[in-house]
């Protein structure tokens, strides 16, 4: 008995080490049977995309590319269009929020009708 062989394999007959080097055989030819289907890029038992380091390597490459960062209009469009929003609405409320002061200085408005006077109370 070698120092090698693992406990499983000490009770082992002649026949049952026969079979699991059959299994073993067979497992090997059909795992390589598998990847020469698996990479095979013509070969579409499965409809779909292949895997193939060359497409990837070549996808990777137009991803990171500069044709795909460059600008455009549409990129200042969201930016411009929050800009634009914000200023109108900056301006109006800024604009009554002038008028409201003024009508409170000229006495147009009572102090009980002011909002921020019923806060405080």
């Amino acid at each position: 008995m070698s120092a090698k062989s693992i406990p499983s394999e000490w009770d082992l007959t002649s026949d049952e080490i026969k079979l699991i080097q059959k299994r073993a055989q067979l497992r090997a030819t059909t795992k390589a049977e598998f990847l020469k289907r698996y990479r095979n890029p013509f070969y579409q038992s499965v409809p779909g995309h292949f895997v193939d380091p060359q497409n990837i390597r070549l996808y990777a490459y137009q991803q990171n590319s500069y044709r795909y960062l460059y600008s455009s209009p549409r990129i200042l469009l969201a930016p411009a269009l929050f800009l634009l929003v914000g200023g109108f609405l900056q301006y109006f409320t800024q604009k009554k929020r002038i008028q409201y002061n003024n009508d409170c200085n000229a006495g147009k408005i009572p102090y009980a009708n002011r909002p921020d006077f019923n806060s405080y109370l």
